[in-house]
């Protein structure tokens, strides 16, 4: 079965949807099927088709929705990333002339909190397309917390709608000497919740606690970064931006990993990344994957609260066979439900059921 995933853009800046993306191409892989990417740019080790942009905003380009209307046939499955941008809507109507199933995975972008962020902007677009796009597509989301509160919009409650986690990928966990190594890797903006992590790691200090930290991650609000820094000064080390293997390197040597957001998110992938290597993960409830993995006893839960990720990290460090025993659980836990196997055989159920029998037996 050939699966095209279209999006703007894979390269490395785009932190989690990259990795998503590239990652449910893996897992496509691993069961079988035969995906591949169109999108304007970053590499992979896949067939990706790239294509100029065009000068208009929203990701225009005349030559990728040429190529699509010429070549969506070629596939049995179009998953679409991207709400708001052109690329997904390129998709949905090369799709329909063809007559290829559409998948559109919002990747948060349709929940109620997203869609309060620049509303005005957004409610103009939905109703220049956005709305008709999310109502003919088959919607993919990553947890069911995802999909609840996406279908609370009064226009997509009756919307067909699958829950496929994103894959992780094993990871090999090493120790290091010295003290416990804790770690968070997000972007450098106030709804991260980086600054709540910082004042928890200065709390857990002045209680004479012994431990390292240490956080990579753009810079996408200048002074809250500087700000940000210069209280933490001597306490974490900021690494800034890295690449994914570097990120990988940084989760296995850690004790504890730590996932602080003060707003709303699909998933959390840093926390799959955390689990897989084995290790003990602090996850913010805000992350719409964390209930679910909470109830699992696979992480510590917590509201993104100084208070909340004090106590949950203050506990990791005190209580070794804890830790060990939490990230032992959570590795079982990751290869089970979010290894690529596993995510791969659910993209495999869901596709072949969406595409009929035609597609599944006729011209895989």
């Amino acid at each position: 079965m050939k699966v095209l995933h279209v999006i703007p853009s894979i390269a490395p800046a785009q932190g989690g949807l990259s990795t998503a993306v590239i990652g449910t191409c893996r897992a496509m892989l691993a069961a079988g099927m035969a995906p591949e990417i169109a999108c304007f740019e970053g590499e992979a080790d896949l067939p990706v088709h790239r294509f100029r942009r065009g000068l208009r905003v929203l990701g225009a380009s005349r030559e990728m929705h040429d190529w699509l209307l010429a070549h969506a046939g070629d596939y049995q499955v179009i998953v679409a990333h991207v709400v708001w941008l052109n690329p997904a809507h390129y998709a949905a109507q090369a799709a329909a002339k063809a007559g290829v199933p559409l998948y559109l995975a919002s990747h948060g972008m349709l929940d109620p909190d997203a869609l309060a962020h620049h509303r005005l902007r957004k409610l103009i677009r939905w109703h220049l397309g956005a709305r008709e796009l999310a109502r003919e597509s088959t919607l993919v989301f990553s947890s069911e917390a995802d999909r609840a509160r996406s279908l609370s919009h009064p226009e997509l409650k009756s919307a067909r709608a699958v829950v496929v986690p994103n894959p992780v990928e094993p990871i090999e966990p090493h120790d290091q000497p010295g003290p416990p190594l804790i770690v968070c890797l997000n972007r450098l903006h106030p709804r991260k919740g980086v600054r709540e992590w910082v004042s928890a790691l200065l709390a857990l200090k002045a209680e004479g606690l012994v431990f390292r930290a240490v956080h990579a991650g753009p810079v996408e609000d200048a002074a809250y970064a500087a700000n940000l820094m210069q209280a933490a000064a001597g306490l974490v080390e900021f690494r800034g931006v890295i690449d994914n293997a570097a990120a990988r390197e940084m989760i296995a040597s850690a004790q504890i990993v730590v996932h602080p957001a003060v707003g709303f998110e699909n998933f959390g992938n840093v926390i799959a990344e955390g689990m897989a290597a084995g290790r003990a993960v602090v996850a913010s409830r805000r992350a719409l994957v964390t209930p679910e993995l909470e109830v699992a006893g696979v992480v510590l839960g917590v509201e993104p609260t100084i208070d909340q990720l004090a106590d949950a990290m203050r506990r990791l460090l005190q209580d070794g066979d804890t830790r060990v025993e939490l990230g032992r659980k959570a590795r079982g836990y990751a290869a089970e439900h979010l290894s690529l196997e596993a995510v791969g055989k659910r993209w495999r159920d869901i596709l072949f059921v969406g595409v009929g029998t035609r597609h599944a037996h006729g011209r895989e």
